[in-house]
């Protein structure tokens, strides 16, 4: 392993995009520095786009700088949704998104489930995808063979992140279809778990075999996103929970600072190398 890398074989350790720096290789130029793996690419902004990603030009700043990728789909995907046109269309980034992803060596998109539209009753809310379940999960079935075909012969998979809405029965059946597909494999988001209350905690448990990929942020309270080891949350449990899985693991931090001072603490830990 080059430095930093760990000491768990087959862990990796990585970045997401920081908005302080101007462009992907400045990134790059970073997360080597700070001896980390790989970078999450953010497929929110626009330089992460399918039409302004230059192929080419990241796999040759990959070779230079031995770091690698994953992707985060944009978070507004939804493989449920009712209209046919509108699932086409997320389909189409997904495919897109697989064959970049295919051409730079990267093994993980990372999708979020989208809990849909409610409508506010008057004396309850009515979420559309439970009231209308069957057909929500029959759009997820068809989406999923869909994927499959799109991933064919890669070595890409999508990794589904809980998000606080993994306690509602249709969205646990949905992530059961797709898991019934080894394509799929879950994101296991520990800020996300933490600060809904463990929401999500029975059922990354219940598929702990199947978590591939780790959102790895502290937390107090409602607020996420703090630097490892500065908030409540055991992530040393999480840590051992997950090892044997060899994840690739996410600092999920937004700064500069914060990423050193959590680099730090993972030192410390000897979670990673020293030197």
């Amino acid at each position: 392993n080059r430095k930093g890398g760990s000491l768990m074989r087959g862990i990796k350790y990585g970045m997401p995009q920081l908005l302080e720096l101007k462009d992907i290789e400045e990134n790059i130029q970073f997360c080597e520095k700070i001896g980390l793996n790989f970078i999450e690419l953010n497929a929110n902004l626009p330089i992460c786009q399918p039409d302004r990603i230059n192929v080419r030009y990241l796999n040759r700043l990959k070779m230079q700088y031995g770091v690698e990728f994953t992707i985060h789909l944009p978070e507004e995907l939804d493989l449920g949704h009712f209209n046919r046109r509108e699932r086409e269309a997320y389909l189409k980034i997904i495919e897109e998104s697989i064959g970049i992803a295919d051409r730079l060596g990267i093994k993980i998109l990372n999708l979020h489930m989208n809990p849909g539209i409610h409508f506010t009753m008057p004396e309850q809310t009515v979420e559309l995808y439970e009231t209308y379940k069957q057909d929500y999960l029959e759009n997820i079935k068809s989406c999923k063979e869909a994927i499959n075909l799109f991933l064919g012969g890669t070595g890409v998979m999508i990794a589904i992140e809980n998000t606080g809405i993994f306690d509602r029965p249709h969205i646990r059946e949905a992530v059961e279809i797709l898991l019934q597909s080894d394509r799929f494999c879950l994101t296991w988001d520990v800020g996300h778990d933490y600060c809904h209350k463990d929401c999500d905690h029975e059922f990354i448990l219940k598929h702990i075999d199947r978590v591939k990929h780790i959102h790895m942020h502290d937390a107090k309270g409602t607020h996420d996103h703090l630097p490892l080891f500065s908030g409540e949350i055991d992530l040393d449990e999480v840590f051992n929970l997950v090892k044997g899985n060899n994840p690739m693991i996410l600092l999920e931090v937004k700064t500069k600072e914060a990423l050193i001072h959590s680099v730090a603490k993972l030192k410390e830990k000897i979670w990673i190398n020293s030197n």
